[in-house]
């Protein structure tokens, strides 16, 4: 895919959550493209939302960040269900564990397990 004249909305919304998501860990854009193998000018090109990414630029992104290339397509001020995946991904791994417990007590399933396959109810 080609240079735009013009930001493609959604590619902007992208290359935007991208930077941002780059600045909060304090990386430069020199310490992306060596992480990513990318240019510089090419990811610039990506955070102003010029250029339309590919899943496996998106991916070598996301690894980059130390994310999944699943969190780079959130957009918490959209969606509180995003906004909240979005608190979760910045937990620590003892935080996201008495979260698990917490959601496991909580859950309707917890009170009443599920057969498993291959098991007959009798």
């Amino acid at each position: 895919m080609g240079r735009r004249h013009e930001p493609d909305p959604f590619a902007l919304k992208l290359g935007h959550r991208i930077r941002d998501l780059r600045l909060a860990q304090g990386m430069s854009l020199e310490h992306l493209r060596r992480k990513t193998g990318i240019v510089a000018s090419h990811l610039s090109l990506i955070e102003r939302g010029y250029v339309a990414i590919n899943v496996g630029t998106l991916d070598r992104i996301a690894r980059a960040l130390g994310l999944t290339p699943m969190f780079l397509v959130l957009f918490p001020e959209e969606s509180a269900l995003e906004a909240v995946v979005e608190q979760i991904g910045s937990m620590s791994a003892e935080e996201l564990a008495q979260l698990r417990e917490q959601v496991s007590a909580s859950s309707p399933r917890a009170e009443k397990p599920r057969p498993s396959r291959g098991t007959r109810r009798t």
